[in-house]
């Protein structure tokens, strides 16, 4: 057989096997799912944990308070966005207000239905650029490639990458960054659909799942950008304007919170008092630096320790332009203007701003929900092959997407701004004294942290000192510790100020006297007057000189 007939052959037959592939997708798609979750459970139990408990970098405890608050219809002070609290109120009914309760549920749900839902819309918006074979392709990508980056980094950020960030972009925490990621990608996919004529419905869609990013994070509705780049570079203006009106009833919900919460439109505030790190109530005046700081500088020094700590920056950083030259080549301008957008708007607002550091690895968490862009330009970079696009030929359109039923706009309106909307409109700022939550004021911010009426102490008097007992209060699904804290004199241990007329922080006054993991503490040295407080606390590596204390008891005085 002549080397040209081989070929022929050979051609022939991988043509065969892709035309199977392409033929079988749910069989295709559901083994990367099934990848993904093996993987990603693998991967939970090698990294170092405790109990449910991985890294968290964030306002874990925050969001898990409000949640508990607002499903009594209470507000604490509404910092954090509306929609994550609204979703885990009626979930707090059952397992409490720590954040610590709730995990179980929310790593389960996450790794179990969210992370197959992000690989599913992957694959079919890499479908809306390449044809199932491209969705295939980047599908796999979006399973390997977290762990795939591991080993290209320098030995001495690999902790940082596998064990600081991996867990919240793998949903293994009680943050918002994963959902935000997903909720993202999915208002992406339906944007693709709606660009052919007659699809109004997925516009709407779109424009109900984008409000959802937001009002998850406002950091999201950067996404508006790549949407409305994508409507215009298509030319289909009125499913533009759909999309945007159905973003609106988010942004209203949200002012509603933030004015509910906070007495205030922070963005719209020009000065107000506010609590600051515990040092009381400052005057600020409106800053616009808190919401767009395009620091070049600082973008510069991050591409140097891009350098210092990757394999390659320069690969990195050049492979989405030739991923967005390649869906151009393909004729896919529309969707290369959504992926550039979305890409884009996230790099010079998020990546310019100090607050993303690549050193104190929070530069990767923030620019969380534009990472699906980013792989589906680097996944989009084989269609740059001389001819491949012309062998593909028909392999690379996409199926014609089934008619969205108007169920789900409705079922979407309805979670994402009607419902927490009710929800915030008959609730009640918090007002005090504290018996519900207290706030930790510490250097750098505060944290409103529930308070836990079964781990009341008992105290009493004894001839060593004042001797506190408590009960466990769990089951707290990890390891735990207890700070007990002490406030001297008769006054109450807490100090309140109000902020914008609405907002109450009650801020603990109390110092800690020491931390143990034992329910009883002796206060050898305690003054005639003393109240006490005993605070739970957990982290990841389950050191007691680490984490943040996820919920207080009530105080007790001791007696004279």
């Amino acid at each position: 057989m002549s080397v040209a007939s081989a070929s022929l052959t050979a051609a022939r037959g991988a043509a065969r096997v892709l035309d199977r592939l392409v033929a079988h997708p749910v069989a295709v798609v559901g083994t990367l799912a099934a990848l993904q979750v093996a993987s990603t459970l693998a991967f939970a139990l090698a990294v170092q944990h405790n109990g449910w408990v991985w890294f968290h970098g964030g306002d874990q405890i925050w969001l898990a308070t409000q949640a508990w608050l607002l499903g009594d219809l209470q507000l604490a002070p509404t910092e954090p966005a509306y929609l994550w609290p609204a979703l885990l109120a009626p979930l707090t009914w059952a397992t409490g207000p720590a954040y610590v309760q709730a995990l179980p549920v929310l790593v389960v749900v996450q790794v179990l239905v969210l992370a197959p839902l992000a690989l599913v819309c992957l694959y079919a918006l890499a479908t809306r650029i390449g044809g199932r074979l491209l969705g295939y392709w980047a599908a796999l990508l979006w399973v390997v490639a977290p762990y795939a980056a591991i080993p290209l980094f320098a030995d001495r950020y690999q902790e940082r990458w596998a064990e600081h960030f991996l867990p919240q972009a793998l949903g293994l925490t009680s943050l918002t960054d994963f959902p935000s990621m997903v909720v993202v990608l999915a208002a992406a996919l339906f944007v693709a659909r709606s660009l052919p004529p007659a699809r109004m419905p997925d516009a709407v869609f779109a424009g109900l799942l984008a409000g959802a990013a937001g009002a998850l994070k406002p950091p999201n509705y950067l996404f508006l950008a790549g949407a409305l780049l994508a409507y215009a570079a298509a030319r289909r203006w009125r499913a533009g304007a759909a999309f945007a009106l159905a973003v609106a009833p988010s942004v209203f919900v949200l002012a509603l919170w933030k004015e509910r919460g906070l007495g205030e439109l922070p963005a719209l505030a020009l000065e107000g008092a506010r609590l600051a790190a515990g040092a009381g109530p400052l005057a600020l005046e409106l800053n616009l630096d808190r919401y767009l700081d395009l620091d070049v500088e600082h973008w510069r020094t991050q591409m140097d320790q891009l350098r210092e700590f990757f394999w390659s920056a320069r690969l990195a950083q050049w492979a989405p332009f030739a991923g967005l030259l390649a869906v151009l080549r393909v004729r896919r301008g529309a969707l290369a203007a959504l992926l550039a957008g979305w890409l884009g708007a996230f790099l010079v607002v998020k990546g310019f701003s100090p607050r993303a550091d690549i050193q104190e690895n929070t530069f990767w968490r923030l620019l969380m929900p534009a990472w699906p862009a980013y792989l589906l330009l680097f996944a989009s970079i084989p269609l740059l092959v001389p001819t491949l696009p012309r062998l593909l030929g028909h392999r690379l359109q996409p199926a014609p997407p089934r008619p969205l039923r108007a169920r789900w706009l409705v079922v979407a309106a309805a979670v994402t701004a009607v419902l927490p909307g009710a929800a915030i409109a008959v609730s009640s700022p918090l007002e005090p004294p504290p018996t519900k939550a207290v706030v930790q004021a510490f250097a750098g911010g505060n944290i409103v942290t529930p308070v836990i009426r079964s781990l009341e102490p008992e105290v009493e008097r004894t001839p060593e000192g004042v001797r506190l007992t408590w009960s466990d209060g769990g089951p707290w699904r990890a390891n735990v510790f207890f700070r007990v804290y002490r406030t001297d004199g008769a006054e109450p241990d807490t100090s309140c100020l109000v902020s914008g007329g609405t907002a109450w922080y009650c801020s603990l006054r109390g110092t800690v006297l020491g931390t143990t993991r034992e329910t009883a503490f002796l206060d050898a040295s305690a003054p005639p007057r003393a109240t006490y407080r005993v605070g739970v606390g957990t982290n990841w590596l389950d050191d007691e000189d680490e984490g943040d204390v996820f919920a207080l008891s009530p105080p007790v005085r001791a007696p004279r």
